[in-house]
């Protein structure tokens, strides 16, 4: 048996987004997510070679967004959680439309999209699988959406690979633990970062500048994405007395999670807070909603979606405000708010009067954790990626472990 274990990172490595790796080990050829980042147009990942697996940790676009091109050459088998596999077939679809409307070309065919879909091997947290003789795949709750996986291969070393983890509990996600491991696969979406506070101020300061906005008179939009992070919101506002409605493909995903309970830390709770919120259905909920307290709308990024049709409407009104809940990448149009006080209505830059603030609602591990999160695993060697500042967390973790920050591309021995 060979005891080697390669690694090549096609993209994802010393960025944020388009994330994949390939991993040679026991004879098996592997290929951890398949993602692009975001953008017009979007950014891939290197061409993947025929792999015996795909592991797949969750749905996010960055991990899972360039899945179905796989399948423009070969078939594939994608382990994965069964709401992950909904939640990215839902994306995908998402993102042909998104490129026909933007106007480059799709990265695959609705027929890969539809071959991706049915090629996924279902696999739970906590599970175990064997692929072949020597190699043992285990699975734990990564604690950053609901149905996000960390994969731990165990042969005669023990690897884990993190995908994006969060340690704290989230009113939708309990947090996750450290895994005993001799490799550590550790994300760095946060490294040099730490969250400023901790999640009840967040959602207390939340709280109190929608209080604020409605009482002068104002609309309070929250543009946030479509998985995980807008049901976080709906809980959030669950007892709040607000007017709020509910806009974009949020309503589609949350659906799905409640179809999935044993993913949502309380599915009773969020199919309360579902209730009492209005969905927009048609013009006329739109209409309606422009006058109510609060929106809850997709994008996230305010790259598209329902949001820019709210902001058309509410642009010019200082009472109003948006409050961002989410990362804004560079070049999206919520950094573009955040930085110049613009917004790229299709093609055309105009003014926004209204306030905007950000609260940081997430559901990465920040600086700190990461560190300790990589000290309980007690690894041998620790390779850093998903981030943009790697050189944050090298200095902290150098006496835990040997680090491996490798570039993408670069076939790495360990």
């Amino acid at each position: 048996m060979d005891n080697s274990i390669k690694i090549q990172f096609l993209g994802g490595v010393e960025e944020v987004g388009r994330l994949s790796m390939v991993m040679d080990i026991s004879d098996t050829k592997l290929l951890f997510e398949y993602g692009m980042s975001p953008g017009k147009p979007p950014d891939y990942p290197m061409p993947a070679p025929p792999v015996d697996l795909v592991l797949l940790t969750h749905a996010h676009l960055d991990h899972s967004g360039m899945i179905p091109a796989l399948f423009e050459k070969n078939d594939q088998e994608i382990l994965a959680t069964n709401l992950t596999n909904e939640i990215a077939n839902l994306l995908h679809k998402d993102s042909i439309k998104i490129a026909k409307s933007e106007g480059y070309a799709p990265p695959y065919s609705n027929s890969s999209i539809k071959e991706a879909k049915n090629s996924y091997i279902p696999i739970s947290d906590s599970q175990k699988r064997n692929i072949g003789d020597d190699l043992e795949i285990n699975t734990h709750s990564a604690g950053h959406i609901p149905g996000a996986l960390m994969y731990e291969l165990v042969n005669d070393r023990k690897i884990l690979f993190t995908g994006d983890f969060n340690v704290i509990d989230t009113r939708l996600v309990k947090g996750t633990k450290p895994v005993q491991c001799d490799i550590l696969f550790l994300e760095g979406t946060y490294a040099g970062r730490d969250h400023p506070k901790k999640r009840e101020e967040i959602e207390k300061d939340l709280l109190d500048k929608i209080d604020e906005v409605v009482n002068r008179g104002g609309v309070a939009v929250l543009p946030a994405f479509a998985v995980a992070r807008s049901q976080e919101l709906a809980l959030v506002l669950k007892n709040s007395g607000y007017n709020v409605w509910f806009d974009g493909m949020g309503r589609k995903v949350s659906k799905i999670f409640l179809k999935h309970k044993r993913y949502i830390r309380s599915p009773e709770e969020l199919k309360k807070a579902l209730n009492k919120i209005n969905m927009v259905h048609s013009d006329h909920g739109r209409k309606l909603a422009v006058q109510s307290d609060v929106i809850i709308t997709s994008s996230g990024m305010m790259d598209g979606g329902p949001v820019l049709s709210y902001m058309h409407k509410l642009k010019n009104d200082p009472k109003s405000a948006v409050l961002l809940t989410g990362y804004q990448v560079p070049d999206s149009n919520s950094r573009l708010l955040v930085d110049k006080g613009m917004l790229d209505f299709y093609g055309v830059r105009e003014k926004v009067e209204c306030e905007v603030d950000y609260f940081d609602f997430s559901a990465h591990a920040g600086h700190t954790e990461l560190i300790e999160f990589a000290k309980k695993c007690n690894p041998q060697k620790i390779v850093l990626f998903h981030s943009d500042n790697r050189e944050a967390l090298i200095e902290p973790l150098k006496d835990v472990a040997e680090i491996i920050t490798p570039m993408t591309g670069e076939v790495i021995d360990l």
